[in-house]
């Protein structure tokens, strides 16, 4: 894996990072360019403001996939009680909860691949899966950072580059390409169980904190705040549950919704399941269609440490009993 500089980056330009050149600091932010972070924004239409506050003039606006570049942190009053948090970027300030963190990472290709393929994630703000490996082909989904996917089959593009072929889910025939240095390789060690000695285990849901926290013989383990139910239809149900069926990638769909990749699934009623989210930042309030949101790196934490273990070689795995117990209150 290869770690692209801030300079390298600005370089990259291409289709894949369409819209994400970074503009030129102003010499008060010069030497803070090394120290910089990347963030994606998540939600259609956002606003840089003079201030951290809503009320705050606005500088100018971004739109879904810009990427941006954010030098601090700034708390503050938020509209989420429990995200406080503005980040400072070029001329102004911009809400965290609309801006997914993300990094670059340009992988080296792996042209020969494990039997039955290997599991991967994208590593840069975004990148365009094809219909073929070719830049010139249509583009099938727009695939976004931290999205898991199968690799199924390694192929020289029209480009001279190497192209991983992505199995989809909900259609396993469809032919779906993305460059092979945008998609970082999830190995079988990194998906290792947990603490697989400890049996007493449990998962506690508290949807008026909208908190998770995992237990090992009564003591939390791990916490992470969550985005829930909206409420009525979309509600999280609650009660006491087991997990019933794991992924590390789904592809999920509903009348307003298409999302592809989402990453480490944990299903423990119905189509309801705690997985990674890449669509926004905005944990700590209800927002979800009843699945339960968590940041993906908490998604695939939670993957390894619950039951049942799934195969590294397997798409999926459903049990009746066994499961790591939820409760939902």
């Amino acid at each position: 894996m290869t770690n692209l500089t801030r300079r390298e980056f600005l370089k990259l330009g291409g289709a894949a990072l369409a819209g994400a050149a970074l503009p030129p600091l102003p010499p008060r932010d010069q030497a803070a360019r090394e120290n910089a972070h990347l963030g994606r924004v998540a939600e259609w239409s956002v606003w840089v403001r003079t201030e951290p506050d809503h009320r705050a003039p606005t500088v100018r606006h971004h739109r879904r996939d810009d990427v941006i570049t954010y030098f601090e942190e700034v708390e503050t009053e938020g509209r989420n009680p429990h995200n406080p948090i503005w980040f400072r970027v070029i001329g102004g300030y911009i809400y965290s909860s609309y801006v997914q963190p993300v990094e670059v990472h340009l992988n080296t290709p792996i042209q020969q691949l494990p039997p039955g393929g290997s599991w991967g994630e994208i590593s840069i703000p975004y990148t365009d899966a094809r219909h073929a490996p070719s830049p010139d082909a249509y583009r099938t989904y727009r695939l976004r950072y931290s999205s898991v996917y199968r690799i199924v089959e390694a192929v020289w593009g029209t480009d001279r580059r190497l192209w991983y072929r992505l199995l989809d889910n909900l259609a396993p025939g469809r032919r779906q390409y993305a460059p092979a240095e945008h998609v970082r390789p999830i190995h079988p060690e990194d998906l290792v169980p947990i603490s697989p000695h400890v049996r007493d285990k449990r998962i506690e849901i508290a949807l008026a904190d909208q908190l998770l926290i995992a237990f090992e013989d009564d003591e939390p383990v791990f916490t992470t705040h969550i985005s829930g139910g909206v409420g009525g239809n979309r509600a999280t149900p609650r009660g006491h549950h087991h997990i019933v069926f794991k992924s590390p990638s789904r592809h999920m769909t509903g009348e307003d919704f298409d999302l592809p990749g989402v990453s480490f699934d944990s299903y423990f009623w119905g189509a309801i399941a705690i997985h990674g989210t890449y669509w926004h930042n905005d944990y700590g309030r209800p927002r979800s269609h009843g699945c339960v949101n968590v940041p993906p790196e908490a998604a695939k934490w939670l993957f390894r440490w619950t039951a049942p273990v799934v195969p590294y070689e397997k798409d999926h795995l459903r049990v009746r009993e066994g499961g790591t117990p939820v409760t939902v209150y």
